[in-house]
């Protein structure tokens, strides 16, 4: 989720609790702490390190027991002797701790995936349920915060709000999703990685995305579930292919690892053959965001093969981010502190 929502929950969860201190800086550090995992986008080194380091060990399970009471630490006034209505430290920690969950809560209801095991798990929690900002939830969540001034419990209200309206996301899309499955399926079309996403402004809009027969199809959708939109469709990426690069390449590698609905169109290099390959499920149908991000695909790897079959050259273009073409770089693994943050070497 944006920085926003997160903030404005944290100020809620705070607000929602019947009895805390009574100390100025409550309500702002629990909005720090509720952003706080988002800390990690100012560590990578690269563009495509931002796919493996944001949401990645901020935002682990495993780590909670140790960032909790560090949290709890930076939140001293909550627990400081002399603070009216102090919590103890346990307390302050245990704040923190749902702070930081609510957090992970949130990021792992969107597209934009989660590795919410690591470092024992490089696997993606995407439950596909928001956009990455939500007005239908940030909205209601600000307006709670300036009503619990006066009435607290309009605070605990939002986080039923909060709790609901996510799952309740989720469940909408599964249901969506279950209906063009079967859709399809009466149309005769065996459809591979079915999957209906939210788009800007969900849940009033959808778009559903399949693979089929070496061929990708994508479509904007209304809150119910209909298309509202043509079919647009372009060749699905070359597994083999694909495969090669990810073995011989470590942006290759990192890029296949968060990508899920896979393209690839080619071009003529003056040494051989240029590929693009990129992935639709950030882009958006609605107009207004559409035209905000142009034409151009939100994350895209690029490589060059030459005419005797060798990679030459591979690039990584994302948002104002281009890696400028560079020699392959094969993948080394990871040892050390890199192991335990997901970060490749």
């Amino acid at each position: 989720m944006d920085i926003a929502t997160h903030a404005v929950s944290g100020a809620a969860l705070m607000l929602a609790m019947p009895h805390r201190p009574v100390v100025l800086w409550a309500v702002p550090m629990s909005m720090a702490v509720a952003t706080l995992p988002d800390i990690d986008v100012i560590f990578h080194r690269t563009p495509i390190d931002f796919f493996l380091l944001h949401r990645g060990i901020t935002h682990a399970l495993p780590a909670l027991p140790v960032f909790a009471p560090l949290c709890a630490l930076f939140m001293y006034p909550l627990w400081k002797q002399g603070t009216p209505g102090a919590w103890t430290f346990m307390q302050t920690t245990l704040f923190a701790l749902l702070l930081l969950l609510m957090h992970i809560l949130l990021d792992c209801v969107t597209t934009y995936g989660t590795l919410a095991f690591l470092p024992f798990s490089d696997y993606r929690v995407r439950l596909n349920g928001l956009f990455i900002i939500d007005l239908w939830l940030l909205i209601p969540l600000i307006a709670a915060c300036f009503a619990a001034r006066h009435r607290p419990h309009i605070a605990a209200l939002a986080m039923v709000w909060l709790l609901l309206y996510s799952s309740g996301a989720v469940a909408w899309r599964v249901h969506l999703q279950n209906k063009w499955s079967a859709s399809l399926r009466a149309d005769g079309v065996a459809a591979e990685q079915l999957s209906v996403l939210p788009d800007a402004f969900a849940p009033m809009y959808w778009k559903v995305q399949y693979e089929h027969d070496g061929r990708c199809y994508t479509a904007p959708l209304a809150w119910n579930g209909l298309r509202i939109g043509p079919w647009r469709q372009e060749k699905s990426a070359d597994p083999t292919l694909l495969a090669r690069l990810v073995s011989e390449d470590r942006s290759a590698r990192i890029w296949a690892s968060f990508s899920v609905m896979r393209l690839q169109d080619e071009q003529n290099w003056e040494g051989g053959t240029e590929y693009s390959f990129y992935d639709w499920r950030l882009d958006s149908f609605v107009p207004f965001i559409r035209d905000r991000r142009g034409n151009s695909p939100f994350f895209k790897l690029m490589a060059r093969v030459d005419d005797t079959g060798n990679l030459a050259a591979v690039r990584y273009v994302t948002g104002g981010n281009d890696s400028n073409w560079r020699p392959p770089s094969a993948p080394k693994g990871r040892s050390g502190i890199n192991r335990l943050i997901g970060l490749d070497d």
